[in-house]
């Protein structure tokens, strides 16, 4: 069975490779948070980030607490990569 890849790294894989996204997540965590399953400490770190979080890699790692290795499997994941955060896929 395939391991699901936590809504965290996805959200912070597609803030690294998405400006818009990032600021957006930066503006208004709480709203691009509906939806993602994050834990306490997870929402915490991402209530935290600032524009300077996103400087490299190991600020980033630092201020999400994810292994280097961590952020690049975020980023290059497929789904950190193919929807905007904040999108809602609609149901038919």
């Amino acid at each position: 069975m395939v391991e699901r890849v936590r809504d965290y790294f996805i959200l912070i894989g597609h803030a690294w490779i998405c400006p818009d996204c990032r600021q957006r997540l930066l503006a208004d965590p709480e709203a691009m948070l509906i939806g993602h399953k994050v834990s306490d400490e997870e929402r915490t770190c991402i209530l935290a980030l600032t524009d300077e979080s996103f400087g490299t890699m190991m600020i980033l790692g630092e201020a999400t607490g994810l292994s280097t290795d961590d952020l690049r499997e975020a980023i290059d994941h497929p789904r950190s990569r193919l929807r905007h955060l904040g999108v809602v896929k609609r149901r038919r």
